[in-house]
């Protein structure tokens, strides 16, 4: 390239550049307010319209370096804030007017914050009943109600729901659920659901199953459920509860329709 005007500008080219857009001509600095407005507003469009095509020359010339990038941003913050200076000078009325800052919300606390989880962080576990395991109905209806309360996001598997209804169960009953799949929590994931316990309602056991004895009793235990996830609805568990008792009382030993 040859010539003065091929060469690409400086740091220094800039810096003149500005001083050169930011010289209000003399009709924007005199005259009537209109007229000043008028001015300044021509000289905005006329101020724009230099820099768009600095900027577009010094694109095709060569690659930019990192001392003429940052002067060329600078130019365009400065261009901004230039011209919302110079539009609101345009509303004063000649006296000064001080507008108060709004101050900024006080952020809440990590003691707040953490004190109000929300719903879907909540655990279930923060509902358990009081474990009663004095009759074998009461021993059912406490089970039922935290088994079958679940909150999949939460919890991430079924596991959980067994070790918050592991006091009304056998070791051995707990084990065997924990082990193995579980295909009401699986129901409830692929719905992506939440399931709150709304009844138990805990009766005698179907024909078929052993009679009782002082040590080992059936129950019939019909769990419904609420299902809030893709879809609302109720859901109705029934199982068939078989009870043992021991010298802590009566504690759920197997389930049919798990």
């Amino acid at each position: 390239m040859s010539g003065e005007d091929d060469k690409a500008r400086t740091v220094a080219d800039f810096r003149e550049l500005l001083k050169e857009q930011y010289e209000l001509p003399e009709e924007a600095r005199s005259g009537k307010r209109k007229e000043r407005r008028r001015a300044r507003q021509e000289h905005k469009r006329t101020r724009k319209e230099t820099t768009r095509r600095v900027l577009e020359e010094e694109r095709r010339r060569e690659p930019m370096t990192p001392a003429g990038a940052a002067v060329i941003i600078a130019a365009i913050l400065a261009i901004g804030w230039g011209a919302t200076h110079w539009l609101g000078s345009d509303k004063e009325s000649g006296a000064g007017v001080a507008v108060a800052a709004s101050p900024t919300p006080a952020a809440p606390s990590a003691s707040a914050t953490s004190a109000s989880p929300s719903a879907s962080e909540a655990s279930p576990s923060a509902s358990t009943p009081v474990v009663d395991l004095s009759t074998p109905e009461k021993t059912a209806d406490g089970w039922g109600r935290v088994y079958l309360t679940r909150n999949p996001p939460v919890d991430r598997d079924h596991k959980p729901s067994v070790e918050r209804a592991a006091p009304w169960m056998t070791r051995a009953l707990a084990a065997n659920l924990t082990a193995n799949e579980d295909r009401l929590w699986n129901e409830l994931v692929s719905n992506g659901g939440i399931s709150t316990v709304l009844s138990v309602d805990v009766g005698k056991a179907t024909q078929g199953l052993p009679v009782d004895t002082p040590l080992r009793v059936w129950r019939q235990a019909k769990v419904t459920a609420h299902i809030d996830g893709y879809k609302q609805y109720e859901q109705t568990y029934v199982f068939q509860v078989e009870m043992t008792h021991s010298s802590k009382g009566w504690r759920v030993a197997r389930v049919l329709g798990v």
